[in-house]
């Protein structure tokens, strides 16, 4: 995730939680505390993809009347799906070589 999408999941606990990030910084300082909290997630998040953490997000809207951490969020990085077997089997196919 870039900045801008880290800043588009911050915006939408916002408003959603009632402004629980800057619900008691006054107003003129308020723009500052949201930079400084992007820059915060963004440092967890940033290797991780939008559209699956806005959709937590949304699951944790319907769940919680609490605002949601980076840990309810955060998607483990999954180990390869990729069939290794199977890659070497077609590569076999191609090479001309039918047994496995």
């Amino acid at each position: 995730m870039n900045k801008k999408e880290v800043l588009n999941i911050i915006q939408l606990i916002e408003k959603m939680y009632n402004n629980p990030f800057t619900k008691n910084v006054i107003p003129s300082e308020q723009n500052n505390k949201i930079k400084s909290i992007v820059e915060a997630w963004h440092e967890f998040l940033e290797n991780q993809d939008f559209n699956q953490v806005r959709a937590k997000v949304k699951k944790h809207i319907f769940t919680s009347k609490f605002p949601p951490t980076i840990a309810d969020i955060y998607e483990e990085p999954s180990e390869s799906k990729v069939n290794h077997e199977h890659l070497e089997y077609m590569r076999k196919l191609r090479s001309g070589s039918r047994d496995k």
